[in-house]
């Protein structure tokens, strides 16, 4: 992951909109630029220079993702508790554990969606040539 990707991921984390991530990571890449550096050089790592700065606590896109697969999730446990024949499986693990599986799948993918979403790029933002590169 570049730099950039990773420092979008902090600061959305930290609470930052999309409009103050791209602010951030332009001023970042200017600076680096002007200083002819790399951003590690120059600001330490993601996590350092996102901790210098925080939003209004929103909550992030990914984090929003993640909520929605997570009640999905919690639905389909409790539609199987109250109606466990609906979906009429015969092996017994299924039978069983049908919701708290369906949870789990439901919770893996939104956390892989989550993270998609947090550590793209902002929409204007185009990352330097070395940093397209890795």
């Amino acid at each position: 992951m570049s730099y950039f990707s990773e420092l979008a991921q902090n600061l959305r984390r930290r609470g930052c909109e999309e409009d103050q991530v791209l602010t951030f990571l332009c001023e970042v890449k200017d600076s680096t630029q002007k200083a002819g550096t790399t951003p590690e050089a120059e600001f330490g790592t993601p996590e350092e220079k996102a901790s210098k700065h925080s939003g209004k606590r929103a909550r992030s896109t990914g984090q929003a993702t993640l909520n929605v697969f997570g009640f999905a999730g919690v639905c389909c446990v409790v539609v199987y508790a109250i109606w466990p024949g609906l979906f009429d499986f015969t092996n017994p693990v299924l039978s069983n554990f049908g919701g708290i599986i369906a949870l789990i799948v439901l919770l893996i993918i939104g956390a892989f969606v989550a993270g998609f979403i947090d550590t793209r790029l902002p929409k204007g933002f185009e990352a330097p040539r070395s940093e397209v590169d890795r």
